[in-house]
């Protein structure tokens, strides 16, 4: 059996996604301009979407991002009136939070950003592809998030 054929005739995932992802963000990076959002802030809110409040080491977790990074754009989010923090119980932590104002713009956005991945799933993939692969990857993502 030749060394090819062991390794299979699929291209790693990597190398998928690394050609996939270029054409994600360039989808979805007018959007966000046009929000006043970087590609790392709408991570963040993202995130910050899904719980009433969550540490910032938490937050720096679950968004691979690095704590002095996390902590700028925290900063600019803050500025803009889009999350809101707090000291926690510990009081060595801050907690975060979207504000209303973060949560509408987030709404706005997420809707916007939505509709231009189903149109470029749905460019190659079937209503039926197209949510199973949404479900799949989110299962792979969420595999980092219990570590």
């Amino acid at each position: 059996m030749s060394e090819k054929a062991e390794a299979g005739d699929e291209q790693d995932l990597g190398a998928l996604m690394a050609r996939v992802l270029p054409r994600l963000a360039a989808l979805e990076e007018p959007i966000l301009r046009e929000a006043g959002l970087s590609m790392w802030e709408y991570t963040i809110v993202t995130e910050l979407a899904s719980a009433d409040v969550v540490s910032q080491v938490e937050l720096s977790r679950r968004t691979r991002r690095d704590p002095t990074r996390l902590g700028k754009n925290l900063d600019d989010l803050t500025a803009r009136k889009l999350v809101a923090r707090a000291r926690a119980s510990d009081q060595r932590q801050r907690t975060v939070r979207l504000t209303s104002s973060g949560h509408t713009l987030y709404m706005k956005v997420k809707k916007r950003v939505r509709a231009v991945e189903d149109d470029f799933l749905h460019s190659t993939l079937s209503e039926r592809e197209a949510a199973s692969f949404r479900h799949l990857l989110a299962r792979l993502a969420a595999l980092d998030i219990g570590r």
